[in-house]
């Protein structure tokens, strides 16, 4: 393995033998070596292989822009939540994270707290990112003595859920927790009830609202029409239709975008199994 750029004495760009770009990090690693050197493997603590070039690009730009420090925080950090989440990110999270922490950290030192419109939403439907995030606070302030709020956690767990789904921008993963939080709204008011978010059909039509709204930001709803089934659940539900009418009312008029029936069928049963326990 050669080294193609140093970036400090701990992290460089280096050439590894495929010739394939990879960013290590290592006490030391650097200290004394120019472009073509070979380094000192047992030096590596660290190894990062992006899919995309971009990725390794902008990785490279935060040594150039962001400390040290908190390139090495962030990384702990990954570490510590996907074992704890037990996944895997989506590599993106090292430059959205670590560009966030070092601006929460210069935000609280100005004492620039900002709320967290979304906090209540994203610890009600992200409860283990949201404890991954509060840990990740305790680490923050361990490192730089800041003692951040739970909007600040709010925020990071937003980037975990974000990592999750192949790097998705985070303006979209807030307009998904909106849809999911309308959505039940609609339900609940419509209903009278308040849904038991400790069940297993609560859970399930969550998820299901999460990657319907996915879908739809991406426009890749269902397009296929079972009208027979439709016809059938419509009719043996007709509660639950009504309220999906007012669901389907909502993505009009706040997408603009017309369901079809055979997405209209899964909301009904979803709808219909979430509520009926609780109705009984």
């Amino acid at each position: 393995m050669r080294l193609k750029k140093a970036f400090n004495n701990n992290a460089l760009l280096a050439l590894d033998d495929n010739d394939e770009e990879v960013i290590v990090m290592g006490k030391g690693i650097a200290f004394g070596k120019k472009s073509g050197d070979l380094i000192d493997e047992s030096l590596i603590q660290k190894k990062f292989v992006f899919d995309k070039s971009e990725l390794n690009e902008k990785f490279s730009q935060l040594f150039d822009e962001i400390p040290q420090q908190y390139v090495e925080l962030t990384v702990s950090i990954v570490e510590m939540v996907q074992k704890e989440l037990g996944i895997r990110f989506d590599s993106s999270i090292y430059l959205a994270l670590s560009d966030h922490i070092t601006y929460a950290v210069r935000r609280y030192k100005k004492n620039e707290n900002l709320k967290n419109a979304l906090l209540f939403e994203v610890k009600k439907f992200y409860p283990n990112e949201f404890k991954a995030a509060l840990k990740s606070l305790d680490m923050i302030q361990y490192e730089t003595g800041c003692i951040m709020a739970e909007d600040e956690a709010g925020y990071i767990a937003m980037h975990f859920v974000n990592a999750q789904q192949s790097g998705e921008e985070m303006s979209q993963t807030v307009k998904v927790t909106k849809m999911v939080e309308d959505i039940l709204h609609i339900v609940e008011y419509h209903y009278q009830i308040k849904l038991d978010e400790n069940s297993l059909n609560y859970t399930r039509f969550v998820t299901h609202i999460r990657y319907f709204a996915r879908r739809l930001f991406a426009k890749e709803l269902n397009q296929d029409t079972d009208d027979i089934l439709y016809q059938q659940i419509k009719e043996r539900y007709p509660d639950a239709y009504r309220c999906a009418l007012k669901v389907k009312k909502y993505i009009k008029e706040s997408c603009d975008i017309e369901l079809t029936n055979e997405e209209m069928t899964y909301f009904m049963l979803h709808i219909n199994r979430v509520c009926s326990r609780i109705k009984s």
